[in-house]
């Protein structure tokens, strides 16, 4: 049994499924830029994770959200903030801006209203931060199972 081979094609094809999601995120991150609009209500805001935040530690490091909207008569709701994951300090930002209970824009689908986001577009400084960690990651898992086949490793 060789280990490192059997590494390498196991982070190969965790790479590959990384890559597949981040270019599906990225093209729909690209199209809800014109998707249409409608008035939505948040039902939940929560930080959760810590971090240190002016000198205390408090939840802050990631963001959950809940939201309902109607598009045609039809009640949806959602829990999709953006197409890109976001971190401190973008979730105290949003979670400081917006209550529980307030009127938000929710971005929808027109093919699948119930697919819908609150902010559009890819993350304004690192917009392809993970179709290159995917790429890393068939990279690294490719060259390990090559090195380890033809026994250079192993």
């Amino acid at each position: 049994m060789n280990l490192p081979l059997m590494a390498g094609v196991a982070f190969l094809l965790f790479g590959i499924y990384l890559l597949k999601h981040a270019i599906s995120r990225y093209k729909k991150a690209k199209m809800s830029r014109h998707w249409p609009v409608v008035d939505g209500r948040l039902t939940e805001v929560k930080l959760w994770g810590p971090r240190l935040v002016d000198g205390k530690t408090t939840d802050a490091e990631k963001l959950n959200v809940a939201y309902s909207y109607v598009v045609d008569g039809t009640a949806h709701s959602g829990r999709r903030a953006s197409f890109y994951t976001m971190v401190y300090p973008e979730t105290l930002d949003f979670a400081r801006r917006h209550a529980v209970g307030s009127d938000i824009a929710v971005y929808y689908n027109p093919r699948n209203p119930a697919d819908a986001v609150i902010i559009t577009g890819l993350k304004k400084d690192k917009p392809y931060s993970d179709v290159i960690l995917g790429v890393l990651a068939v990279v690294i898992g490719a060259v390990i199972a090559v090195l380890a086949w033809f026994n250079v490793i192993g």
